[in-house]
């Protein structure tokens, strides 16, 4: 049997191209003009520590229910198939 010769490896050269930016700006992935210029509002607001409450309990009172749905029927099919192994 012939022994196969290895094959060179290609020793890296940077070249200085950017395939990806990496600023700051971007790293949260794509963000229209509009969505900037809204964030922008956003940070220029000066919320009161009232008001900034108010938006976080309408929040969870808009994500809470789901969340317990999830929970309820996660814990359902838990119990679901504890009884059907249990046979």
């Amino acid at each position: 049997m012939k022994r196969k010769e290895k094959k060179e490896k290609q020793k890296f050269v940077d070249d200085g191209r950017v395939i990806a930016s990496m600023d700051s700006e971007y790293i949260n992935g794509y963000a229209s003009k509009q969505q900037r210029e809204n964030r922008q509002a956003l940070r220029e607001a000066r919320l009161t520590r009232k008001e900034r409450w108010a938006i976080y309990k309408a929040a969870l009172a808009h994500i809470l229910p789901v969340f317990f749905m999830f929970l309820c029927s996660v814990f359902f099919v838990i119990i679901f198939l504890y009884f059907v192994w249990m046979r």
